[in-house]
């Protein structure tokens, strides 16, 4: 279950994570999840492994085209 969590960021920093998490085509929770991830991973800490997230953008409209 995902939880909401609320912090504080300066807006440069925000402005940097807005600018990296449009080119990797991501919304900004999931560069956070990822960069918190990686600094527990990099501290020992054992992290569980949760799915990978899709490789679309789930907001963009869906075409369907029959073959």
């Amino acid at each position: 279950m995902q939880r909401i969590v609320t912090f504080k960021i300066e807006e440069d920093m925000l402005a940097i994570l807005d600018r990296y998490a449009r080119m990797r085509r991501l919304t900004r929770s999931e560069v956070i999840r990822e960069a918190i991830e990686r600094l527990l991973r990099s501290e020992g800490i054992e992290v569980p492994k949760r799915p990978s997230p899709p490789r679309y953008d789930p907001r963009a409209p869906l075409i369907e085209i029959p073959v």
